[in-house]
């Protein structure tokens, strides 16, 4: 199941067009080159935990660094190769919880079992400040420190044994409404900027074609268009490490090494 494309820009459109009546401009920030890679106005990213007694059932969040700027909508996707955790539920987070925002929706996408270049499991979730062009508003866009934009439920109960390993849930592109963010202004789709993988290093790479990890490719900004697409947002991808707690207390009676103090006739304890 997908998520109806662009519907997250239904409410920029909306939103919009009251911000530019009450003020009678939008907002001055966004304009210039949109192609260049200036400094993000937003970073998005995966956290990551670390587990060490080898089962997980943990919530992982999805954070928005903002900047001091306004976020009114967005529409995420992504997933995990790894077959040793599982995305089993996707929540809202404190922005949309605490702002009062109007929708929310996440569901999981059913990826094609013949494409490598897909991910075992995926997820898209949608959310918009606003839906009605009426009088209310929302109470915020967002806060003026990192908040989550979504709570991840992941789990490895389907697993009878994890190794040591990594287990990465990156951000994913089909299309280029994906992994995109909308402003207070509605003025212009938000898309990447750059995008790290768990260990940090960057990975960005605009010549690829969908599908991709490696954030919007150049298609996604028509040199023609009136009103072209932003590269304001950073992603980071994150994920598990499991790593066995070699610490852990042996118990007693495993733990005794002692030769006893008399030895059968014939045992070499040398």
């Amino acid at each position: 199941m997908k998520i109806t494309p662009l519907i997250i820009f239904v409410f920029g459109l909306l939103v919009g067009v009251r911000v530019y009546a009450q003020t009678g401009k939008h907002d001055e920030k966004y304009t210039g080159d949109t192609t260049s890679t200036e400094p993000p106005r937003y970073i998005i990213r995966i956290d990551r935990l670390e587990i060490d007694n080898m089962k997980l059932r943990d919530t992982l969040l999805i954070t928005v660094e903002t900047f001091g700027c306004t976020v009114a909508g967005f529409d995420l996707k992504f997933g995990t190769a790894s077959p040793f955790i599982s995305i089993e539920s996707v929540l809202p987070g404190e922005i949309n919880d605490s702002c009062d925002w109007e929708y929310f929706k996440a569901v999981p996408v059913t990826v094609p079992g013949d494409d490598m270049n897909y991910p075992s499991e995926l997820w898209q979730a949608v959310a918009l400040a606003k839906i009605t062009p009426d009088t209310t508003k929302p109470v915020c866009f967002g806060f003026e420190r990192k908040a989550s934009l979504l709570k991840l439920v992941v789990s490895n109960d389907h697993v009878l044994q994890t190794p040591d390993t990594t287990a990465p849930i990156f951000f994913f592109w089909e299309d280029c409404s994906d992994n995109s963010l909308s402003d207070a202004t509605g003025g212009s789709m938000i898309i990447s900027n750059k995008v790290f993988d768990y260990f940090g290093s960057e990975m960005s790479d605009n010549r690829q074609l969908f599908p991709t990890r490696r954030g919007a490719p150049r298609q996604c900004i028509s040199p023609n268009a009136l009103n072209k697409p932003l590269r304001l947002i950073d992603f980071h991808n994150g994920g598990i490490l499991f790593r066995l707690d070699l610490g852990e207390e042996i118990p007693e009676e495993a733990a005794d090494t002692t030769v006893p103090d008399s030895v059968p006739a014939g045992i070499d304890t040398n």
